[in-house]
């Protein structure tokens, strides 16, 4: 171990501080692939009013973490001031980091992947507590995972048992058609313990699956949590478990309700989650035929998204939100919306309806990003009023909106019969700031055509 980590991980305490809570971080392996290194930093900032100390401490995988041979050096954080960890881990092993902190303190966790010729990437890295773990009895349900044999990309498997006594968990594999791969696993888990399934699909003899899933359940509190690495940029990449469809938490009939249908409206919809971004499938396509053409006042197109891990392979980290249009992108495009990662923060929406080369109008406003939450947008293009409204919604508030006006000719936006095609993402090697959304989802889209 080597950092600031290593001195307060081997010093015991004198006296020890009563902590509120605790989070445990996943720590990989900070030796990869061809050449590769991951390491982990962890930020912990004290946004109280007063001076707090925190503990943090490594726990081996497989070991039993109730039994500590000492304590750890408290660190204390002035109020508003933020104490940054690095050096975490041991080569040829996978832990995990326990930090007992106050109320007070804020946590976050990032991987930094860096390749064999020095290029670095980035993944937000799950900080778990009671706020997200899963309940005895629960399962969580890991989604878009495979592995790419041509490719070199592996997905491991990580379970923690957040029990202070020994467990039983089991686990099941799916292909994306429902079929399960291999049999059920029954597993023992120590007391607080990390188990760690590197090259998971490997070591069922699969050598090339894409969007499969693979759920985990036990009789003690728990967390599951996906890893991929992608050999392409040796980057690693955290999947989280999925939201589900349980949630208590409803729309307040404001900003996340689409409209009415207008008389003689056309509506195409895709309800639930219909695309996850994945190494095998980065973005999600469709088309949108209609039985004519059409002359449209008002197209609006409702939608959700859920941001994953930003990825920071190219700057300013461009990720697709939604891109529809008619024909070819120049001169058809009527709503591209993308969202852009720590570099920028913000949301952007463009049209370029009619226009010629290079030319566009649009608007961007800066957001402070939650990642793992669901938000909603809602894009009105009215042709009738030449406005182009974007709203931006979370939990039925408001995040962010902005106008910019269209072009389209006398006020009319022409759909042909042949329709229009919708893309979710970007795919790996697009020109400019874009790239692969992986571990984002989209959800319940909306589109509504209002003719004259």
């Amino acid at each position: 171990m080597r950092g600031p980590l290593a001195a307060c991980l081997a010093l015991s305490l004198s006296g020890t501080a009563a902590f509120a809570g605790t989070v445990y971080i996943p720590v990989p392996d900070p030796s990869g692939s061809g050449g590769s290194s991951h390491v982990i930093q962890v930020w912990v900032t004290n946004s109280g009013t007063a001076q707090r100390p925190y503990a943090a401490t490594y726990l081996e995988a497989e070991s039993d973490g109730t039994k500590r041979p000492s304590k750890p050096t408290e660190v204390p954080v002035a109020a508003g001031r933020t104490s940054i960890l690095g050096g975490i881990g041991f080569r040829g092993r996978v832990g995990m980091l326990e930090i007992d902190s106050s109320s007070t303190m804020s946590i976050e966790a990032r991987l930094v992947s860096t390749s064999a010729t020095g290029q670095s990437s980035y993944s937000t890295v799950p900080a778990i507590s009671s706020e997200n773990l899963f309940a005895a009895g629960e399962t969580a349900v890991l989604q878009g995972l495979g592995r790419a044999n041509g490719i070199g990309d592996i997905t491991s498997l990580g379970v923690i048992n957040l029990g202070k006594q020994a467990s039983r968990c089991e686990i099941k594999v799916f292909r994306a058609d429902g079929s399960q791969i291999a049999s059920t696993a029954s597993l023992t888990f120590s007391p607080l313990s990390l188990r760690h399934f590197a090259d998971t699909f490997g070591l069922l003899g699969q050598t090339q699956v894409t969007d499969a899933r693979i759920q985990v359940s036990c009789d003690q509190p728990f967390y599951a949590y996906g890893t991929v690495f992608i050999q392409t940029n040796s980057q690693t990449i955290f999947i989280t478990p999925s939201a589900s469809g349980a949630s208590t938490l409803t729309g307040p009939g404001g900003d996340n309700q689409p409209p009415p249908s207008s008389s003689g409206a056309v509506v195409y919809t895709r309800p639930g989650l219909f695309h996850t971004a994945t190494t095998g499938l980065p973005k999600g396509a469709f088309d949108i035929a209609l039985d004519r053409d059409m002359s449209l006042k008002r197209l609006v197109i409702d939608m959700d998204f859920t941001p994953g891990p930003w990825n920071l392979s190219k700057s300013p980290n461009n990720h697709g939100l939604i891109w529809l249009y008619r024909g070819k992108f120049r001169g058809d495009t009527i709503a591209n919306v993308n969202a852009f990662g720590p570099s920028k923060l913000t949301l952007k929406a463009a049209q370029n309806i009619n226009l010629g080369p290079q030319e566009s109008t649009q608007n961007e406003t800066g957001v402070a990003w939650r990642l793992g939450e669901k938000y909603h947008l809602r894009y009105t293009y009215d042709a009738e009023s030449s406005i182009v409204s974007v709203v931006l919604s979370l939990a039925g508030a408001t995040v962010k909106s902005f106008t910019f006006p269209t072009t389209s000719p006398n006020r009319i936006l022409s759909v042909p019969a042949h329709g229009m095609k919708v893309e979710f993402g970007h795919y790996p090697g697009q020109e400019g700031p874009e790239v692969p959304s992986y571990g984002w989802k989209y959800s319940d889209l909306r589109i509504e055509m209002v003719p004259y």
